[in-house]
């Protein structure tokens, strides 16, 4: 395991590294003098170029190796970060942030594959634990470093800060990822595999969850929970970014135990009851508008969402053939980001409604109807014996 924890280290600096400047978005609308809407824009580009390059950073993963196609991306968000650092026009600003969407679809699809790659099945979920635990420790401590920076220096000192600390991570990455010998499958052959996926009905069914559970993150954490706490709650500033905290906090608290869990009682037992602890945790949030009570609620959501997070693509480790552990991640992750983009677009609308409570039962509809379709799948966890019509 001592790989696994030097690769999640890696990764929890690469996306602390990438969400330094969340604070900075808003921002640039003032310094460019373009609606808060063009602003938004730098989140929806960079999603869009993520999600177009999650099957193909996987596959190059496969066929060109982890430790590559990782250095590649890294030096590609090290790129786009200086180029908006130094943009003199705001579509400068947009096109880094879609090229950085790009490279960080490919290193995350890349991680994602090497650790697949040298993982035993029998210790899957506690290697996915260990992984996940770097990626929502990374996000929760770069917005808070992004902003620090910014009061430091001026709206483009935290990407400076990314071209920098990209560039640095690359002796890193060196240092921690070894490659075997990468797959030769031809284009034709990878496209073949990732179809051979597409019709397995179970993999279908841990496409939809992951789809529903980033509806539900994406949802209700980043669009309607906060305009709550605003508009219904009355929260300052700082209250309100202790609220969102507390979920990531009390995930990262949440997945090495799961990921234990996952190994020893299989998962998808896991996966349905963090489906419904999800999905009731989150209506909780429409129940109450104080401080205390909805630092409680944040509390015990990021604990469901710990739960709900670590078996799926743990079971896309289960699912994945041999050679083609970075399509099978890619197309995961790709489902992922189609959620990520639709939940802020759908529970948003709700948000603007005024349909706090009902907008935070809806946000878990999805997941629980996903769950439902998932009881009649089988256990992945020793899928040598799994047949693969299933």
């Amino acid at each position: 395991m001592t790989a696994i924890t030097a690769l999640s280290v890696t990764v929890a600096l690469t996306v602390m590294n990438m969400t330094l400047i969340v604070p900075v978005i808003p921002g640039f609308a003032d310094e460019f003098e373009v609606s808060l809407a063009a602003a938004a824009a730098l989140v929806s580009v960079f999603a869009a170029g993520r999600l177009l390059f999650r099957f193909w950073g996987g596959m190059g993963a496969d066929r060109f190796g982890a430790r590559r196609v990782s250095i590649a991306s890294t030096i590609v968000i090290a790129a786009g970060a200086a180029v908006a650092a130094a943009a003199p026009e705001f579509w400068l600003v947009l096109a880094a942030r879609a090229v950085q969407g790009i490279g960080v679809a490919s290193l995350g699809v890349a991680a994602n594959q090497y650790l697949l790659r040298i993982t035993p099945k029998e210790v899957l979920g506690r290697a996915t634990g260990v992984l996940q635990t770097g990626i929502v420790a990374g996000a929760s401590v770069g917005p808070f470093v992004g902003g620090v920076l910014a009061d430091l220096g001026d709206l483009r000192t935290p990407f400076w800060a990314q071209a920098v600390v990209g560039l640095a991570l690359i002796p890193v990455i060196l240092a921690v990822v070894h490659d075997d010998d990468p797959e030769t499958h031809t284009v034709r052959e990878s496209l073949a595999m990732a179809a051979g996926l597409l019709r397995r009905p179970v993999f279908l069914g841990v496409m939809l969850l992951g789809f529903s559970l980033f509806f539900l993150r994406a949802g209700a954490r980043n669009a309607l929970l906060p305009v709550y706490a605003d508009e219904v709650a009355g929260l300052s500033a700082t209250a309100i970014g202790g609220v969102v905290s507390a979920s990531s906090l009390t995930s990262v608290v949440a997945m090495l135990p799961t990921g234990r869990l996952v190994d020893r009682v299989g998962r998808k037992p896991v996966t349905l009851a963090g489906v419904v602890l999800v999905a009731a945790s989150v209506a909780l949030y429409g129940t109450t508008s104080s401080l205390w009570g909805l630092l409680a609620v944040s509390g015990l959501a990021g604990l469901t969402v710990g739960l709900a997070s670590v078996p799926l693509p743990t079971m896309v480790g289960d699912l994945a053939p041999d050679g083609a552990e970075g399509i099978a991640a890619g197309v995961f992750r790709m489902a992922n980001d189609v959620g990520w983009i639709v939940g802020p677009l759908v529970l948003g609308a709700m948000a603007d409604a005024a349909l706090w409570g009902w907008g935070f039962v809806v946000a878990g509809v999805p997941l629980l109807l996903s769950g439902l379709v998932f009881v009649w799948a089988p256990e992945t966890a020793g899928t040598a014996d799994l047949d693969p019509n299933i």
